[in-house]
């Protein structure tokens, strides 16, 4: 896509989810954290941090000691057809 489409793609989305913010203590956390992967490691603990009750993700494998509900997309969407 070009820049113009990801630009307006991402305005719609910016209505739909929070945006949180990302501060030197998150960054600390995930670098001294267990996870593997140094940014699902900021995504957690700015998730932590910013109070927030369910991560959605396709990479659930990484966050199975999350002590906040990890799902993918079509799960949370599934959770909320109900």
């Amino acid at each position: 896509m070009n820049e113009s489409k990801v630009r307006e793609i991402l305005r719609k989305l910016k209505v739909l989810a929070r945006v949180i913010s990302l501060d030197s203590k998150v960054f600390d956390m995930a670098l001294n954290s267990e996870f593997k992967d140094f940014e699902d490691a900021i995504q957690y603990y700015a998730a932590i941090e910013s109070d927030i009750d369910i991560i959605i993700t396709r990479n659930l494998k990484d966050f199975k000691k999350s002590d906040i509900p990890v799902m993918t997309g079509l799960q949370f969407i599934k959770m909320n057809q109900r």
